[in-house]
């Protein structure tokens, strides 16, 4: 029995708390993003399986929006274009599957390294990295983020069942059956049951797809918050840096007045120490780009043709039904671009925030050696870290507007096609 007096073990953030939303997003499909250290996996066999009806689904329904854009597009143009924005979504979700499947391996080397310099489950060690702030930061944005991407499939998933549920009630002659995404199947879906699997089957592959979009961004967001952090902790470390021996000298000669070489070598010391983990931090980002930077490129490609169809189609005539259902998708891919370019800007302000600290400290009186290594230290920050969608883009703020200005060609490009 438990002693009420006794106060309970305090609960500290871990790595798992900045990945567990993501991960839960890949596992909803039945996926394993990577090996987790803490020992619970999922049954294989039936996690695999479970896997397999996802991506056959996905790949099935995603055939049938090919068929019907071949078909159609000619004397459907506009309700083809909408189909081709779903066609992009759902080969740039299991484009980003596959990277993920690809680079499992890697991305396990990613998580194993961040939880090895992990701060401890002590009061001290996590209040000096502030971890509970940014891991509220993180979930700020991936619970906002994940919350978005839902309330968009939920939204097409439900529509056009909700629509005709309604219009038969009040018994009225506009009622049809329509299907969430794509209005073809190799079969009669005017039958009761028949109209049901497919429904089913649409809206399934509907959730795959935003699965694989949101699994992989969540992870991004995930892991570069916690890069953020560890390069605060080193600019915060170098500004609060005391020199324990500091060389005084009397008035204009050379001799040294006043020297602690004792302190001196403690003062090395430290600064290797932190050396070596603001390098071990630009290994880390290494690994992460080279997981990631396929998913983002993929993001910028998919996002600027979904938005480049969608405004096209908003510049008809149409139901405010319809018109919101566009601005929806409109500000979900707005918002996936402007994300990743926030967290890249805050990853390239961290990464800089080290040079401008080893400047800031006290060191004009240290030893000459600490002087010389700080250069050092500052020269490797000069660099900015940021997130790279592979070797064509380096993403910042500004990356934004390259994207908006890109759609917007696209955009020109389709209106006088259709003209």
């Amino acid at each position: 029995r438990a002693n009420p007096s006794e106060k309970p073990k305090a609960v500290y953030p871990t790595i798992d708390d900045f990945m567990r939303l993501a991960v839960s997003f890949y596992r909803t499909i039945g996926m394993n993003p990577y090996e987790s250290s803490s020992g619970k996996k999922p049954p294989v066999i039936l996690f695999n399986l479970f896997f397999a009806i996802h991506m056959v689904n996905l790949i099935f329904v995603l055939a049938m929006e090919i068929l019907y854009v071949v078909l159609y597009f000619r004397d459907e143009f506009l309700e083809s274009c909408m189909v081709m924005s779903y066609i992009g979504f759902v080969v740039v979700g299991c484009l980003k599957i596959s990277a993920v499947i690809r680079r499992k391996d890697t991305l396990t080397t990613l998580v194993r390294e961040l939880e090895s310099f992990f701060p401890p489950p002590r009061a001290k060690e996590q209040e000096q990295y502030a971890v509970r702030y940014y891991l509220e930061r993180s979930h700020l944005f991936t619970k906002g983020f994940g919350g978005l991407y839902m309330t968009l499939v939920i939204t097409y998933n439900l529509f056009s069942i909700t629509q005709y549920t309604l219009l038969r009630l009040v018994q009225s002659p506009n009622a049809k059956q329509s299907l969430p995404y794509v209005e073809m199947a190799p079969w009669d879906y005017t039958a009761a049951w028949r109209f049901l699997l497919t429904y089913i089957s649409q809206s399934t592959a509907g959730y795959t797809a935003t699965c694989a979009h949101v699994g992989a961004d969540l992870m991004i967001f995930a892991v570069a918050m916690q890069m953020i952090m560890h390069f605060d902790r080193v600019a915060r470390v170098l500004r609060e840096f005391q020199v324990r021996a500091r060389r005084e000298t009397n008035g204009d000669a050379d001799e040294v007045a006043d020297f602690d070489a004792e302190g001196a070598e403690e003062d090395l010391r430290e600064l290797r120490s932190l050396v070596a983990y603001h390098n071990k931090i630009l290994g880390i980002t290494d690994i992460m780009n080279e997981v990631f930077g396929i998913p983002l490129l993929l993001n910028f490609a998919a996002s600027s043709l979904l938005v480049c169809f969608v405004g096209f189609q908003m510049t008809f005539v149409m139901s405010p039904q319809q018109v919101g259902k566009l601005i929806l998708i409109l500000v979900s891919a707005n918002s996936e671009i402007y994300l990743i370019c926030s967290f890249s800007q805050m990853l390239i302000d961290a990464s800089e925030s080290v040079c401008y600290a080893a400047y800031e400290m006290n060191w004009t009186g240290a030893d000459q050696r600490f002087r010389k290594m700080l250069i050092f230290i500052a020269l490797r920050a000069q660099k900015p870290i940021c997130l790279k969608a592979t070797v064509f883009l380096d993403i910042s703020i500004e990356t934004m507007s390259i994207f908006l200005r890109m759609s917007y060609k696209f955009f020109c490009a389709i209106r006088t096609m259709y003209q």
